[in-house]
């Protein structure tokens, strides 16, 4: 699968999660109470944020696609790291139930439960989004998610047990069954231990590039909810919750860079430097493209955007929206140019330096503008972080990457060409399928 045909079935995957996650947000609002449905979400929030960041899927990725090894070498090796780290999380839920009496004890059992699916599940995603198979990784991805719906829909309106233990138990069963796929359609990830000895070269390079990337997952999703968090500080929860509103609607623009970057992964790491240069050069052109056109239209429409969606209390959110687009889009290209420094040069750490970059500028900008502006200076804070971490981030790849500067902006003809074949390929894909 081609590289624009791979992002927009990622986009429409990411549209489809989207939506089952508003789904779900609903049916928990309408049937759990509002303190039940508080802990729930935060031990579902939590436990997929921690699975996410000591998952191993970059550095399982970095090494299927750049150091061209083993799918099932890579993936023996990392089971045992994150086997490691799954049973570190279950004692220590254990240890939180035993500890804490009650139900704040059952509630660190779970979270403890539910962690080692998600470490797992993140660690061996890599593995294939390193092989290219973009499909196949969007839909191991997402299976969770349904899966997480069909069960709590059963639970929580069918056996009438409306609590958030009984709603993080069928999380939790989805979260085990989501691990199918891996054990059925890759055997030999599981066996290879059975037949070789761990390759500690492996291992500790596995643990380098996760330890690297990890922080630099903590950092970033700092930087995507430290304004808020300021605004709560600094402000008060009215304007937070006028700020939330607005951050939901610009963090949108991102599903087109994340998809063009995710379907772009395995090139970029396989192939040669000057190729993977030019591929992430297309990739930021056509992201600039597509994000500038979400971002105008967004802007036009915010005041009746916000309105429709969220209800008149949060009118006053469309000028925080329109502000935070010019930020969005100014650090659009971030997962495409982080993915080259990753993936094709094997240097996360430059993520995590443009990462905490980012964080300073926020909070030192926000700790200025927001108690006097509000939530306004919040968004003019964070558009300055994204300015100043995305300047850099061009800079360190032209000085790195075989491309120009005109390479990332300058919309080619051919690019534009791209649209119309895209869209009669997939057109004929349809034809062809339901012939």
């Amino acid at each position: 699968m081609g590289i624009a045909a791979g992002s927009l079935l990622t986009l429409a995957f990411r549209f489809g999660s989207t939506f089952l996650w508003a789904a779900i947000g609903i049916l928990t609002a309408r049937t759990l109470t509002v303190e039940e449905r508080g802990a729930y979400a935060s031990a579902v929030v939590f436990t997929s944020a921690v699975g996410g960041i000591t998952g191993l899927g970059a550095a399982t990725g970095y090494f299927v696609a750049n150091r061209r090894r083993a799918p099932a070498e890579v993936g023996g090796n990392a089971l045992l790291l994150s086997g490691a780290a799954a049973s570190l999380a279950l004692i220590g839920g254990l240890a939180v139930w035993l500890l804490l009496p009650g139900e704040p004890g059952r509630l660190g059992l779970m979270a403890g439960l539910l962690l080692p699916p998600n470490i797992i599940r993140n660690t061996l995603n890599g593995i294939v989004l390193g092989e290219g198979r973009v499909a196949r990784h969007n839909l191991i991805g997402n299976l969770p998610v349904v899966i997480g719906f069909a069960f709590l829909t059963a639970v929580l309106l069918g056996s009438g047990n409306r609590t958030a233990l009984a709603a993080l138990g069928a999380w939790a069963v989805a979260q085990y069954l989501s691990l199918l796929p891996f054990a059925l359609g890759s055997p030999g990830w599981w066996t290879w231990l059975l037949r070789h000895r761990p390759d500690p070269a492996l291992l500790r390079g596995l643990l380098r590039f996760t330890l690297v990337s990890g922080l630099a997952g903590v950092v970033g999703l700092l930087n995507y909810r430290i304004d808020l968090l300021l605004v709560v500080t600094l402000d008060s929860r009215e304007s937070a919750g006028i700020y939330a509103s607005a951050i939901a609607g610009a963090e949108a623009l991102w599903l087109f860079s994340s998809s063009i970057a995710m379907a772009s992964f395995a090139r970029v790491g396989a192939e040669s430097r000057p190729e993977a240069a030019r591929i992430t050069a297309l990739g930021v052109r056509h992201t600039l493209l597509m994000v500038t056109c979400g971002a105008a239209v967004l802007v036009a429409i915010a005041p009746w955007a916000v309105v429709a969606l969220f209800g008149p209390d949060y009118a006053p959110a469309a000028l925080p929206l329109r502000i935070l687009c010019i930020g969005t889009l100014l650090y659009a290209p971030q997962a495409l140019l982080n993915n080259y420094f990753a993936n094709q040069l094997g240097r996360p750490g430059i993520a995590l330096v443009l990462g905490l970059l980012a964080l300073a500028i926020s909070v030192a900008a926000g700790a200025l503008l927001i108690p006097t502006f509000g939530y306004v200076g919040a968004a003019w804070a964070t558009t300055a972080s994204y300015l100043t971490s995305g300047a850099a981030a061009i800079a360190l790849f032209l000085w790195l990457a075989p491309v120009s500067a005109r390479d990332l902006w300058r919309v080619r003809r051919a690019d534009l060409e791209r649209y119309p074949a895209l869209a009669r390929d997939l057109l004929l894909r349809v034809r062809r399928g339901g012939a």
